[in-house]
């Protein structure tokens, strides 16, 4: 997609900073032929794409196109396609009220000041405590990302956390398992950084379309050797038990196809 579509007339650009640790290209190269034969070709990751794209003009119209405060129901549309956030931060909605963490939403977005400081003052405007406050973060990178996916990398936990050395990064480090010093860090300079290298990468293969989502595919494909890797730790129950990683990345990148038992994906019980 061209560099504009996305163009909300914010000149803020990130800075892509060098990596502290070397990444392997062929591992990305393996994950990227993976996925073409999981989902059979170019067509079923264009469709996968087109899903992406969707939700980018989900994330546009609520929170920039339309400056409607938001109402319970359209931050539950929002939310429902964040994959991490949607299980345990509705109780932080339902207690700022959904118009409120809309305009916090919208400022981190557009309001005043660098990135790094609409950041902060976004976590800082959604007070929480035990499992919701690790998900604010999240629910920023999303906000962020998938309103204007040329200019913001994916900053969630499940790409990189660096207080727990897990998420996607160390599938791309040849012999990671063994490794216990991960300096990646968690600045938007260092994950632009992670997607620049991934871009240089994927036109290396011809992949010249749709880069911003195609990067979050691979990244999302990553991850999911990541859990199927730690299939009898925690991070299996976060996907149900689900064996196929196709449908593992969709969950991961909040665009599945069913939703299960047809309700709704939110957790909408208090658990602090």
């Amino acid at each position: 997609m061209p560099a504009d579509i996305y163009d909300n007339g914010n000149a803020e650009h990130i800075v892509p900073a060098s990596l502290p640790i070397n990444l392997d290209k062929g591992l990305l190269n393996r994950s990227f032929y993976e996925l073409e034969a999981a989902f059979e070709g170019q067509q079923g990751l264009a469709d996968l794409v087109s899903r992406l794209t969707e939700k980018t003009a989900n994330f546009r119209r609520l929170l920039l196109e339309d400056q409607q405060p938001l109402t319970d129901e359209r931050m539950a549309h929002l939310v429902e396609q964040m994959f991490t956030a949607r299980r345990k931060i509705w109780p932080v909605i339902e207690e700022q009220g959904a118009a409120r963490v809309g305009d916090v939403m919208r400022d981190l977005l557009d309001g005043h000041g660098d990135l790094a400081q609409r950041m902060m003052r976004f976590e800082e405007a959604l007070p929480a405590t035990g499992k919701a406050k690790r998900v604010i973060r999240d629910m920023g990178a999303e906000v962020l990302h998938f309103s204007d996916p040329e200019r913001y990398p994916l900053m969630t936990r499940w790409v990189w956390d660096q207080s727990t050395s897990s998420g996607a990064v160390r599938e791309f480090i040849r012999g990671g398992d063994y490794l216990t010093d991960f300096p990646f860090g968690e600045s938007p300079e260092m994950f632009e950084g992670l997607r620049q290298w991934m871009r240089e990468a994927l036109l290396e293969l011809g992949v010249y379309r749709d880069v911003p989502y195609m990067v979050d595919i691979i990244l999302a494909h990553q991850y999911s050797q990541y859990v199927r890797a730690m299939a009898e730790g925690f991070l299996r129950s976060d996907f149900g038990g689900q064996t196929d990683f196709t449908e593992q990345i969709r969950k991961l990148l909040g665009v599945e196809v069913h939703r299960r038992m047809g309700g709704s994906r939110i957790k909408r019980d208090d658990i602090h």
